[in-house]
């Protein structure tokens, strides 16, 4: 077992590497504190992973800045400091409803500045391995032309990002059935290692899926081959010990990926969905992160975003 604190060494994203299963640890999480019902829920989240891995807790809040348009009159200093000082209040408020962050190391951050560029720079200072962010569906993640929080944070962040939709509970036991969604082209091995990792934490359930989207450019008479080198592919993106703590299950589903991850999801009684996110290069594609953006809205569980590569 090689011991990791919630990265994994950037030499593995070649498709021909195979490793023991990584001991992923998410020593340090940040979570984005909105004073939001999902907010609320993606710190329950973030404290019961904290619980498994004995983590650090950053709560960030940032108080939003203006933009003012011209003859607009700037915001007065006293204000600012008011709006600041009721947020730094709302955060101890958050503090103390929450016991159980008594028992791991906190700190918390409240800043007047925008909520991305706040948490890319405590995640980069802190050296972050874990960021946990509510989302609220039509108002987040679907609306990509306006943007949210939480999807800028996907796109940008080089940690391994956990998103709780608008769908999700608090998920007490987070890794105990792993659903681990694959298009077995460019986000496979390196999310499949968190993947595996995590469900060893607990000797949890792990499901590996790839949804094929056009059944018809598959011939019937090749099918059934079809089929076997797929559930192939799945298997070898896992490590080769992964058997040792437990048998993984392997499905093939035909349509929509968007429409079937959270269908697949529920009919496993998954309290998470690993995918990996595709490189930076290939964000101005609209395709899957729209993709993303239905599974994370109707999902009963959070989605973990993991880079392909490293940043």
């Amino acid at each position: 077992m090689i011991p990791v604190s919630g990265t994994i060494d950037g030499s593995i994203h070649d498709e021909g590497v195979h490793l023991a299963t990584t001991d992923i640890h998410f020593k340090r999480i940040l979570v984005g504190i909105d004073y939001s019902k999902q907010a609320a829920l993606a710190l329950k989240t973030a404290i019961a992973i904290g619980e498994i891995f004995g983590s650090e807790i950053f709560l960030v809040t940032a108080v939003p800045s203006f933009v003012y348009e011209k003859g607009q009159r700037p915001i007065l200093p006293e204000t600012i400091s008011a709006e600041i000082d009721s947020a730094k209040e709302e955060m101890k408020q958050i503090v103390a409803s929450e016991p159980r962050l008594h028992g791991l190391r906190l700190k918390t951050t409240v800043a007047y500045a925008g909520a991305v560029d706040l948490i890319e720079y405590i995640a980069s200072e802190e050296k972050v391995d874990l960021i946990v962010l509510g989302s609220h569906g039509s108002s987040g993640l679907e609306r990509l032309a306006l943007g949210s929080v939480a999807e800028a944070v996907l796109r940008k962040a080089a940690c391994p990002v956990l998103v709780v939709g608008p769908n999700c509970p608090a998920e007490q036991h987070p890794f105990q059935s792993i659903l681990f969604a694959t298009d077995l082209e460019t986000t496979g091995l390196r999310a499949a290692l968190y993947a595996s990792a995590l469900s060893e934490h607990v000797h949890g359930r792990l499901t590996l899926l790839h949804v094929v989207e056009n059944q018809k450019d598959v011939p019937s008479a090749e099918s059934g081959l079809t089929e076997n080198r797929l559930k192939q592919e799945l298997r070898s993106l896992l490590p080769a010990d992964v058997g040792l703590f437990c048998e993984p299950k392997v499905r093939l589903e035909y349509g929509s990926p968007a429409e079937l991850i959270p269908v697949v999801a529920g009919s496993e009684a998954a309290s998470l969905i690993v995918v990996g996110l595709r490189n930076q290069s290939s964000l101005a594609e609209h395709s899957p992160w729209s993709a993303l953006s239905h599974v994370i809205r109707e999902a009963k569980c959070g989605v973990l975003g993991v880079r392909a590569h490293l940043l």
